[in-house]
Parts: C-alpha cells; sequence; structure tokens
C-alpha cells in the first residue's frame, strides 16, 4: 500500500495528542536568545519569558536550511511512499523556499505553503489527512489543498504590542497610543500576510468577546469539522473555556480544540495572545 505521510513546520502548533493521532511529525524552527540557539518545542515559552524579563529583548527566529530540510524529508519519507510537507506562509519567513529547494532534490516529496501559521496551517493539514484517507493519491491531495488554501480564518487578538514592537512588527507610536487608549488590535492573516485588522478598546476579555463575535460575523459559514482556540500564556485560563462557550453557542463545531501557541509564535506575539482559527 502506497503510504502518505504529513508533515510540517513546529509552527503548525498541534496539540500532541493530534500527532500522535494523525502519525504527523514536526520539523522545529530555530529561536535565538542572544546567543543561544534553541529548537522550539512545547515548553519552550517560559525561556522566551524569562528571557525577555531578565534581557528587555524578544528572541529572534529563522528559518530551517535546505539541507535540514532535505535530511528530515529523507527521515520521514515512506519506503515506496509519500511525503507532503507544510510550511508557515512563504510571505513571512523563508522556509517554504528553503523547503522546495530541498524536495526538488528527492523524489515523492511535495511541499505546500499554508499561507497562513499556527493552527491555520493545520486547518489545511486536516483536510490533506481527510483527503488521504479518502483514498486520493499524494498529487491529488496537493492539488486539491492548494485549491482551498485560502479557506482559512486565521487571526489572533493581541494584548500587549511590546514583543510585535521589539521584533519591529508595529511602531513605537502605536504602541504607545495602544497602551493610553487600551486598544487591542486583532493580527490577520491575509494573502498569506500578517495585516492589522479590527482594534477593539477595553479590558482585555471584554475585547477578547468581542474579537471572537466580530470574526464570526465576518466569517458566517465556516467548515464546521473543527475550530482552534490557539494561545500563548495566558493570564486568566477561564478565558479559554468562555471562548468555546461563545462559539458553541453560535455554531455546532464537530471538534472545539485548545492549542498552545509555539515558541515561534510566542516569540513575536508574547503572553495573552489568543485567537480562533478554522476552514471556511
Amino acid at each position: 500500500m502506497h503510504k502518505i505521510k504529513i508533515t510540517a513546520d513546529s509552527t503548525c502548533d498541534l496539540p500532541e495528542e493530534l500527532l500522535k493521532e494523525f502519525e504527523i511529525t514536526t520539523c522545529p524552527l530555530i529561536i535565538h536568545m542572544g546567543d543561544k540557539e534553541v529548537r522550539d518545542h512545547p515548553a519552550i515559552a517560559e525561556e522566551i519569558y524569562q528571557y525577555f524579563r531578565e534581557t528587555k529583548k524578544t528572541p529572534k527566529t529563522s528559518a530551517i536550511s535546505t539541507p535540514e530540510y532535505k535530511e528530515f524529508f529523507q527521515a520521514n519519507l515512506p519506503a515506496d511512499g509519500s511525503l507532503i510537507h507544510f510550511n508557515i506562509s512563504g510571505e513571512i519567513s523563508c522556509t517554504h523556499r528553503n523547503a522546495v529547494a530541498a524536495a526538488q532534490e528527492l523524489e515523492n516529496v511535495y511541499v505546500i505553503d499554508s499561507r497562513s501559521l499556527s493552527t491555520g496551517m493545520a486547518v489545511s493539514m486536516l483536510r490533506a489527512i481527510k483527503y488521504r484517507n479518502q483514498g486520493l493519491s499524494a498529487a491529488e491531495i496537493v492539488e486539491r489543498v492548494n485549491a482551498e488554501i485560502n479557506n482559512v480564518q486565521c487571526s489572533f487578538i493581541v494584548d500587549d504590542l511590546t514583543y510585535l514592537h521589539r521584533g519591529g512588527r508595529c511602531s513605537s507610536t502605536t504602541k504607545f497610543f495602544a497602551s493610553i487608549l487600551r486598544i487591542k488590535p486583532q493580527i490577520i492573516m491575509k494573502n498569506g500576510k500578517m495585516e492589522s485588522g479590527k482594534k477593539f478598546r477595553g479590558n482585555f476579555n471584554f475585547c477578547v468577546k468581542q474579537y471572537v463575535d466580530s470574526v464570526l460575523n465576518n466569517n458566517p459559514e465556516p467548515d464546521l469539522s473543527v475550530l482552534f482556540i490557539t494561545h500563548t500564556k495566558m493570564s486568566n485560563p477561564q478565558i479559554v473555556e468562555d471562548i468555546k462557550q461563545q462559539v458553541l453557542a453560535r455554531y455546532p463545531f464537530a471538534r472545539v480544540i485548545e492549542s498552545v501557541a509555539s515558541g515561534t509564535v510566542t516569540a513575536h506575539c508574547g503572553e495573552n495572545t489568543i485567537g480562533i482559527l478554522y476552514g471556511l
């Protein structure tokens, strides 16, 4: 039987139990904290927060090189099978370019630019698994997934712009007025890029509720198979359960999955960043 293996960058943010359920292997991206280079892993968030508290600097992230991708693909490519790898959007990282270069040196390795990040990637990955279970070939899966690649709602609401500012993704002026006016911005993945969305004003709990309503109102025909609630470290963990109930009061998603963001997402957004992500 021709086996099709699914792999992804660690930025897909799938919980460990789902990685095991679907036999998905992830390739960890690289995080730099000063002179220290660390591979992304589930427990790295606390190291990132500690580094920021001690240095007032945010970590840097970098892509996997082409030779490393080739080694990863060779290690995971099934004998007499195929491999499909999902990358974080090529608009915000050179990971996809490097992975494509590696795949070109191998047979039966396909690389998909998710045009997304975090569990926005995972939405497309789960579609690939569905098509695999339906008996489609690797080439057919890639064609079908790419046709639907933009049909993903991927956004977050950010409590504090400090990490984004230190990482060069927002100006000092924007950060200043956001702090003074208690503005909590929405970050949206659109056309493969991170863009500023709506701005919510008030305490974080109130803004999160407004954010969820806004997302559901603007994307009123969701794919009800799965919804992810993905977040970094939350000062109020009850927010996750509140979002779940808020969503299910509107739509009967078959699965609502809580996911903790990878070190790569944490390094750019910091604590109290949370989003709902699902297919369209």
